[in-house]
């Protein structure tokens, strides 16, 4: 029988984590990486797991993700954030498919939640994502907006059933994340040689922002979610701009 490991990475999630593991008991093996919480994320994991490790990210989460993926000795792994779910239809299916499976993993649909709200237009509805796969197969990019991949797709499935992403439950843990998303964007960003210039400029901080908007809200019907829709895609434009400001911000400490 093939070992499934979950691999969970949190911070300060005590309000989710524990729905988070009840989902995911009958795994064979659970490992939470805490980024040095200050609230009970990880009192609350231990009443799960023994495999609970408190280490700093040092703003990259992905690092820990891969830390936790070094540390599973399942066949498997199942990699979730502690604000995801695992219904009990896609856990019988997950059991089900990897004993006979010959592929490297499995892209799952993912349900997101806002504000309490499943969101069906603004790209978010289907998102597929590579959770499950063979040990050593994939990993985390370490660009914190990317996800796993496995390069042959011929050997990547999609699962029928999907899992659930309680995203935000607050505006103010929203902005909370918005914050921190786009200071480390705008430090990729300049890792990887970009800059603001008279050339660049207007494209990165007026026509980027106003086309991912048009895009989302209309073309990808974030409007049909009425103003959770139009709050997403406006604020998903918002963080570009922010992230372009926060890279000439970089630009003008480092001069």
């Amino acid at each position: 029988m093939n070992k499934v490991s979950v691999v969970i990475a949190a911070r300060n999630e005590e309000r989710n984590i524990r729905r988070c593991l009840e989902s995911v008991k009958w795994a064979d093996e659970i490992i939470v990486i805490d980024d040095m919480s200050t609230d009970r994320t990880s009192e609350i994991a231990r009443l799960f797991t023994e495999n609970v490790f408190s280490r700093e990210s040092q703003g990259d989460f992905h690092r820990n993700k891969n830390f936790g993926l070094s540390q599973a000795s399942g066949e498997w792994i199942l990699s979730l954030d502690a604000d995801e779910v695992i219904p009990p239809e896609l856990t019988q299916e997950i059991k089900q498919t990897i004993e006979s499976s010959l592929l490297l993993g499995y892209s799952i649909n993912r349900k997101n939640f806002f504000l309490g709200k499943w969101i069906k237009g603004c790209g978010w509805w289907p998102d597929y994502i590579l959770r499950l796969f063979r040990k050593g197969a994939a990993c985390w990019p370490l660009a914190i907006h990317d996800v796993p991949r496995i390069e042959d797709k011929k050997r990547v499935g999609l699962l029928k059933n999907s899992f659930l992403h309680y995203s935000y439950f607050s505006l103010n843990q929203y902005f909370d994340k918005f914050n921190l998303f786009t200071t480390q964007v705008a430090k990729e960003e300049y890792a990887k040689g970009i800059r603001l210039s008279l050339r660049n400029i207007f494209l990165l901080l007026f026509l980027k922002p106003l086309y991912w908007f048009v895009k989302k809200y209309f073309f990808l019907r974030g409007f049909q979610d009425g103003f959770r829709g139009f709050f997403i895609c406006f604020s998903s434009a918002l963080a570009i701009f922010v992230t372009y400001s926060k890279l000439w911000e970089i630009e003008q400490a480092k001069k």
